[in-house]
């Protein structure tokens, strides 16, 4: 710059303040938008399973609403609640509204964190999928309520480690076999994607149990990366967004109605 030339304009406030805060890019969206629509995939041929999705206004189910409209041929729900006969009706329906074949939809009520649970089902999908599964999506989560260590309960505290952590053991356990068995005879995806959470990039009092076990989900998602990528296996790792949702009902009322995120943006992002 010559001496006494002016200074360039700084950017525009929302620009530097977007980069200030550890965003990719200067526009942040709340609500699903066209970039990421699922109607602009063919997942045709293609099998999903995705744990955690026995609410409609939650993250698992807006997923495999993402996925039914990009057309995946079959769709597990994996719940500890089950999903309701409704709610695998509207996924058929939202497939045959986008313009895609009605999909298989199977729905199970298992405990991800118990492995006779997982592998039960397991051999159900297994027959039903006739062999094949392409992508898996651990979403299924606990967290335990606002209390700090001394006060909470150590039973509650630890069962958000033992669905988090154990049960993604678990379910990889299982499924990994069959994803690899797919992609060796019929080129699959291969692709599992771990659902973590804005709550592993920082610590609040409160909290922990959850913050840590997503916290690990990253570093394990790395991991699998690594032991099978030669396999053929892809892993992803998602913060979903600020969203409330049922797991949410824990958290005080305030941060609840704070949470500015909506399920479609992060189920059609997953897809």
């Amino acid at each position: 710059m010559a001496l006494g030339s002016a200074a360039p304009p700084p950017p525009p406030y929302s620009y530097r303040t977007a980069l200030a805060a550890g965003n990719i890019t200067a526009t942040r969206h709340s609500t699903t938008y066209d970039y990421i629509s699922p109607i602009k995939l063919d997942l045709a041929g293609k099998n999903v399973l995705i744990t955690g999705a026995a609410w409609q206004d939650g993250v698992g189910y807006a997923t495999a609403t993402a996925f039914s409209c990009a057309g995946a041929s079959a769709i597990a729900l994996a719940d500890l609640n089950g999903v309701s006969n409704y709610l695998v009706m509207k996924l058929k329906l939202a497939a045959t509204q986008a313009g895609r074949s009605e999909p298989m939809v199977l729905s199970y009520t298992v405990d991800i964190s118990k492995e006779a649970s997982v592998q039960a089902m397991h051999e159900i999908v297994l027959k039903e999928f006739d062999g094949r599964l392409d992508i898996v999506v651990n979403n299924a989560a606990h967290i335990e309520p606002y209390k700090s260590l001394l006060v909470s309960d150590p039973i509650i505290y630890w069962r958000t480690w033992e669905v988090n952590i154990h049960g993604l053991l678990n379910i990889a356990r299982a499924f990994l076999p069959m994803q690899f068995s797919t992609r060796e005879r019929s080129n699959g995806l291969s692709t599992m994607i771990n659902v973590s959470s804005s709550g592993a990039l920082s610590a609040r009092p409160g909290s922990a149990s959850y913050r840590s076990s997503k916290l690990a989900i990253l570093r394990l998602t790395e991991s699998l990366q690594m032991e099978y990528g030669d396999q053929g296996l892809l892993t992803f790792s998602v913060n979903p967004g600020a969203i409330k949702t049922k797991i949410t009902e824990t958290l005080p009322e305030q941060v609840r109605n704070s949470f500015p995120d909506s399920p479609e943006i992060a189920g059609d992002t997953i897809a």
